[in-house]
């Protein structure tokens, strides 16, 4: 899942490039159809199957985390069983945007183009960079996929749609349905007199102030946390996502308010409350000054090397994965203790999640002029989708020399655990097989049966919620300081600058006046078409 990449839209200068490569931008000012529905199929792009084609299809591919080279295994399987031969599009993904924005704007257009995020098919849509997919063109072509969809949550239909046209295939990840989870060293938990995770806030309060102030490390010196959250990289998603959770909020999100609309969660009165807590905390000492500098990176080091008993950034899989391995590998003799969402002064205990929305595949807007390579990129969707050959070797790579079945489910050797790695060496990853773990059908190759049992004992019967705004509102391209205000006013907020009374009303008509009143109706007008 993903997840931390930032996007922005074209810098001026890029747009210089774009418009002597004659490639215009849109400026995301065009407005979804009230119905939001499927449009019919454009002139160009064949909805109808055509001939199995008897030359091989060239393809350019634009995936993230490419192959070092272009002979891997994978590759290799791909071209010979779908009669393709693969050019692989490689982009940094640490600075994905800017390094494909320069490519796109030279005429490089994927043909199998991978999307992040809503605001890039808004984005490249406008450009005219990305062919139309009409979502019955979508079902004609991948009928088990689209079925999944459906089952999943037809919902997921309305992701990639733009002007009533829709621009791309939406993603599901099957387990952005379980929520973050906090978890504790489980010496310092006794240390505190504690017999488990902590069930409430009151409870979690305690074991913050005793880890700050109680040397639960016993090394004579006070240098450990109470609190800390990943400020430098999700001050407004998943920092201090316990408290706020506890209090049914999360600052980056919509949620329903009372009435059945959609608020911004920033702005809402729970998300104040959480925040005198969190300003409380911080003014008493127990949470980390360095927060703001501190990303998800620091905070699992801290957790490991003893320095922060709490860690509350992961999901079930995070700790059995990544997390886990690393507090033990330093830790050997400490349990690492994973809690539930703590219950607030609302009864509520649900988590935080990303939800079951994900990210997309589209295609590059050249392909709408070529039937038989539109039909050849589905069929190979689909099969990725749906086939167990297909998806093994494009997921784990070969039986025997890459993984071994153990009770049925790819386990990889050694050396091809770390997914970026085996994706780098043999192809095997989410670079050529967009879909894995994000097919219903082949969920039973994704855990081990300790990895299964794992997830039921940490997520069985936890509720979780997460934002409700699932759907592109182009207006929002028009308010791009939003964003901005809202994480100075948390830090501010945090830290004591501005108060939590009148300071917080203060800032709720600084956000409404600066466009969050307008994009307020934006998003509920979308939202209620949707409904």
């Amino acid at each position: 899942m993903v997840t931390g990449v930032k996007f922005k839209f074209l810098t001026a200068a890029i747009a210089v490039i774009l418009l002597l490569s004659a490639c215009s931008n849109g400026g995301g000012n065009t407005k979804p159809s009230a119905s939001g529905g499927t449009s019919a199929p454009s002139e160009t792009a064949s909805s109808a199957p055509t001939a199995q084609s008897k030359e091989t299809i060239n393809l350019l591919w634009l995936s993230f985390d490419p192959p070092e080279g272009d002979e891997t295994p994978v590759q290799k399987f791909l071209e010979e069983r779908f009669n393709v031969k693969i050019e692989n599009m490689r982009v940094d993904r640490t600075s994905w945007t800017e390094h494909l924005n320069i490519r796109l704007a030279t005429g490089e257009i994927p043909d199998l183009f991978f999307l992040w995020s809503q605001g890039e098919i808004l984005d490249y849509s406008n450009q005219g960079l990305l062919t139309e997919l009409p979502i019955d063109l979508i079902k004609e072509k991948m009928p088990k996929y689209a079925a999944s969809v459906d089952e999943m949550d037809p919902a997921i239909w309305d992701l990639a749609v733009v002007d009533g046209k829709n621009f791309a295939i939406p993603l599901y990840w099957l387990e952005g349905l379980t929520p973050f989870l906090p978890a504790y060293n489980g010496d310092w938990l006794k240390a505190a007199g504690f017999d488990k995770a902590p069930e409430t806030l009151e409870e979690f309060e305690k074991l913050v102030y005793y880890f700050a102030h109680n040397d639960p490390d016993q090394n004579g010196k006070a240098d450990t946390i109470g609190y800390s959250g990943s400020g430098k990289d999700s001050l407004a998603t998943l920092a201090f996502n316990s408290v706020y959770s506890a209090f049914g909020t999360s600052p980056g999100a919509w949620l329903k308010a009372d009435d059945g609309s959609l608020i911004n969660a920033m702005v809402s009165e729970r998300t104040r409350e959480a925040l005198k807590v969190l300003n409380k905390w911080y003014k008493d000492g127990v949470i980390d000054k360095e927060f703001l500098t501190t990303d998800y990176a620091k905070v699992r080091q801290d957790l490991a090397n003893r320095r922060a008993g709490i860690i509350d950034r992961g999901m079930w899989n995070s700790y059995s994965l990544a997390i886990g391995p690393e507090f033990k590998g330093q830790n050997p003799d400490t349990e690492l203790v994973i809690g539930k969402p703590l219950i607030g002064p609302y009864g509520d205990n649900a988590g935080f999640s990303w939800g079951v929305k994900n990210n997309f595949v589209g295609m590059g807007a050249q392909v709408a002029k070529d039937p038989e390579k539109m039909d050849k990129l589905f069929e190979i969707l689909e099969a990725m989708v749906s086939d167990e050959e297909v998806y093994k070797m494009t997921y784990f790579g070969i039986e025997g020399e890459h993984y071994d079945l153990v009770d049925g489910v790819p386990t990889p050797k050694e050396q091809y655990v770390n997914l970026t790695e085996r994706g780098a060496k043999v192809g095997a990853s989410s670079y050529y097989n967009i879909f894995g773990t994000k097919s219903s059908y082949m969920s039973q190759f994704d855990l081990s049966k300790e990895q299964a049992e794992f997830k039921k004992r940490t997520t069985e019967g936890v509720p979780a919620f997460n934002s409700l705004l699932t759907f592109i509102v182009p207006e929002s391209s028009q308010y791009p300081d939003l964003n901005r205000i809202r994480d100075e006013y948390l830090i501010k907020f945090i830290i004591g600058e501005v108060n939590l009374d009148q300071g917080f009303d203060d800032f709720v008509k600084l956000w409404n006046s600066s466009g969050g009143e307008a994009l307020t109706k934006a998003v509920n007008d979308r939202y209620a078409t949707l409904k």
